[in-house]
């Protein structure tokens, strides 16, 4: 296409002079928002009457009024060029969103035994986003990195009915069962279900002091006087550890856990008498902060993969 033919066609600027013309109805007015003169503005609406072959602005003194035409045309172009001025600051947002890592807090059992599937089909959709998962110990710290703006979200467990940073909002993903692993040739293995006494005569594989988990099972010996009374031989925050150990004949563990299909290799899983207590797992954002397209695309992902678990 040579350059003459490149004159005719219809340009940008002549959209932009034409829309701010009929928008502010004053050639000057619009020449100043585009940091022209009046005449280069008149003169670009000009020449575009002549590609469309109509007449688009009548003047009437200082001011101009759109014909019928032209008023068909600003309805048609007005909404492209207002977007397509406002696409560098699109655009620039949008990049620096991808060029931000998003961090995700979460707890070594629920990054271990829930957390992969989502992670796989995040990263394989999201190929740009810089994912980090940076995973916590201790519930505290998940809820600390994700108060102190460390992390976007928080992937932990939680009491539903008890005391919560109110800095935060906790939404529910799944609940864990609180269960009895032990070898599949062990005594208690061979019980329909278990009594909390029955921990004491054996050694046990616990989560570490301070976990969460740990603190729901010794108010669980608090409740029944067994505080004191039970023999700790390992501490571990990872299922797959303390499965292992079990199968081991190390010692039987009582934990919370989700439905894993793999969590009854190579051990049994028993279940409490009268212990229908359950914890729950769930995202952790900060309250009113606005999360960026990704946090909110992981979140939705990690809804949709561990929502039904």
């Amino acid at each position: 296409m040579g350059q003459e033919q490149r004159y005719k066609d219809i340009q940008l600027p002549q959209l932009r002079s034409f829309c701010l013309a009929a928008t502010e109805r004053n050639f000057t007015t619009a020449a100043k928002a585009l940091g022209l003169t009046a005449p280069t503005v008149w003169q670009q609406v000009r020449a575009l009457e002549r590609r469309l072959q109509t007449t688009l602005l009548r003047r009437h003194g200082r001011h101009v009024e759109l014909t019928p035409e032209g008023q068909a045309l600003l309805d048609l172009v007005h909404p492209h060029v207002s977007g397509l001025d406002s696409l560098e600051t699109l655009f620039a947002a949008r990049t620096a969103e991808l060029a931000r890592p998003l961090t995700v807090a979460a707890i070594p059992y629920l990054t271990s035994a829930h957390l992969l599937p989502a992670v796989h089909e995040f990263t394989a959709a999201h190929p740009q986003v810089r994912l980090k998962l940076h995973v916590c110990v201790w519930f505290d710290e998940v809820l600390r990195m994700v108060e102190h703006g460390q992390a976007d979200l928080g992937i932990m467990f939680y009491d539903r009915d008890g005391p919560r940073n109110q800095r935060l909002s906790y939404e529910r993903l799944f609940d864990l069962r609180f269960v009895l692993l032990t070898p599949p040739g062990h005594p208690l293995a061979k019980k329909k279900v278990v009594a909390v006494s029955d921990l004491v005569d054996y050694p046990l594989i616990v989560p570490p002091e301070g976990s969460y988990a740990r603190r729901k099972l010794e108010q669980l010996l608090l409740r029944h006087d067994l505080t004191g009374k039970v023999n700790i031989v390992m501490e571990t925050p990872l299922l797959e550890i303390i499965r292992k150990y079990v199968a081991g004949g190390v010692g039987i563990a009582p934990v919370h856990v989700g439905n894993e299909p793999e969590l009854a290799q190579g051990v049994h899983v028993g279940f409490f008498a009268r212990e229908p207590e359950t914890i729950a797992a769930g995202l952790v954002m900060r309250k009113g902060a606005h999360l960026s397209g990704p946090a909110e695309a992981f979140a939705a992902t990690v809804r949709r993969r561990l929502g039904a678990s």
